[in-house]
């Protein structure tokens, strides 16, 4: 079941479109909407769409604008980034193995959890300055111990080592701090470090509740 409290109406809905829409069945959801589908912890406005092999942004842009009247703001090489209905909508290569198959929960397809732990990890590692990251990590304890997502990180990012994640995890320094609107409880950063912290020296603990 998805916790499809965590968007608004519109922005699910445009979400089962665009899953239905042929030009698109290569791409799946991930990140902070796909994980807060997933478990429900907190509200998410974006929705970030990955393929694992190249396509081309230009062909795609071209689409979703006579489709969607989409307005895009970035294009690239395998990537490309804009708005549909004021929804921001990343469209990208992450050309990377899967840790585990796509999932499909009421016609949508989610990376799985182990892919997204692997994936927060991933960006803590590059660059560890969004709240959401460290939030995303800490609510994730309860469904993982942090041992098994290093080793989700491990096997999707083959060429790269589990201390940077763990450095990352403990660094936060420049963490650029914004609201979280939960869905339950009330937010507090030292709670979500606390909760870091433990994981940390409890790395194969899967925790029953929430930070909050």
């Amino acid at each position: 079941m998805l916790h499809k409290e965590a968007v608004t109406r519109e922005t699910f809905k445009l979400l089962e479109n665009l899953m239905a829409d042929p030009h698109l069945r290569e791409f799946s959801l991930v990140g902070g909407t796909a994980l807060s589908l997933y478990l429900g912890h907190r509200k998410s406005i974006d929705l970030d769409l990955f393929r694992k092999d190249g396509f081309s942004a230009s062909a795609l842009s071209q689409y979703l604008k006579e489709k969607y009247n989409f307005q895009e703001d970035f294009q690239d090489n395998n990537t490309l980034k804009g708005f549909i209905n004021d929804v921001k909508i990343d469209c990208i290569a992450h050309q990377y193995e899967n840790v585990k198959s796509i999932h499909i929960i009421e016609t949508i397809r989610l990376y799985s959890l182990e892919d997204i732990a692997a994936m927060k990890l991933n960006a803590i590692a590059d660059n560890g300055t969004r709240l959401k990251d460290f939030v995303d990590i800490a609510c994730l304890s309860t469904t993982m111990s942090l041992n098994e997502m290093l080793e989700s990180y491990q096997k999707k990012y083959p060429n790269t080592n589990a201390m940077r994640a763990l450095r990352g995890l403990t660094y936060h320094a420049d963490i650029i701090h914004e609201p979280i609107d939960l869905i339950n409880g009330n937010y507090s950063w030292n709670k979500v470090s606390k909760r870091i912290d433990d994981m940390i020296k409890n790395d194969t603990k899967q925790f029953l509740l929430m930070p909050f």
